[in-house]
């Protein structure tokens, strides 16, 4: 059973080599997809990155306002900071945020929804940090499309790269987080159950990969 412990401990091990295996399974497109996700936002004021790993996506913002990052890997927000140093990053949970209410014009999450434990109760969390007209960001990995031959890819041809980085437990969670995406129309309906309003979807290799916004209704 997956747990945020689970979760906590997978990216701490391989926090050093993430941004090297990201760029590689996504075919060196993570950094031109997270400045697009970027690009769709409307707001500019105080925004918050959940699950925010090395913080690449707010590195890459160009806000005005505070960028605030958050994540379970202690590792993953030291090298955060030393990204960025005029970014703020703590140790916290998604599905339970020390901010108070209205506190962030947006929100973005850049392969992590698929990760989360509780998507309802963050979903729930998002909607009381933001702002009325807040927006969220999702860039992820779609259910269907090209996701068998991206799990073949990591099954097969890059499994023995991925052992030999990160050792067979932490590459066989990669591989169970994406046989476990959820497809776009299932993003769609949960977000609407919880009070957000799709405005805006982006389709990326092939339909695998999305990119979407949704706003606080």
């Amino acid at each position: 059973m997956i747990t945020k412990k689970t979760v906590e401990d997978v990216f701490s091990v391989v926090s050093k080599k993430y941004d090297f295996f990201l760029n590689l399974v996504t075919f060196g497109k993570i950094d031109l997809w997270q400045r697009e996700l970027l690009d769709m936002l409307s707001h500019e004021g105080n925004r918050l990155d959940v699950g925010t790993g090395t913080g690449e996506v707010l590195l890459k913002s160009q806000n005005r306002g505070l960028r605030v990052g958050i994540d379970l890997s202690l590792p993953m927000l030291r090298l955060a900071k030393e990204k960025c140093k005029v970014c703020h990053f703590l140790a916290a949970d998604g599905e339970n945020m020390p901010f108070k209410e209205g506190s962030f014009s947006s929100i973005t999450l850049s392969l992590v929804f698929r990760h989360l434990i509780n998507r309802k109760a963050f979903l729930g969390e998002a909607r009381r940090v933001l702002k009325e007209g807040g927006e969220l960001a999702l860039l992820d990995i779609n259910r269907f499309s090209l996701k068998p031959i991206l799990v073949f890819l990591m099954e097969f041809p890059l499994k023995p790269l991925g052992i030999l980085l990160f050792g067979r437990d932490k590459w066989a969670f990669f591989i169970h987080s994406l046989q476990n995406a959820l497809s776009l129309e299932e993003v769609k309906r949960e977000l609407k159950e919880e009070g957000f309003n799709v405005v805006e979807v982006q389709r990326r290799l092939f339909g695998a990969v999305y990119l979407l916004v949704a706003r606080k209704g």
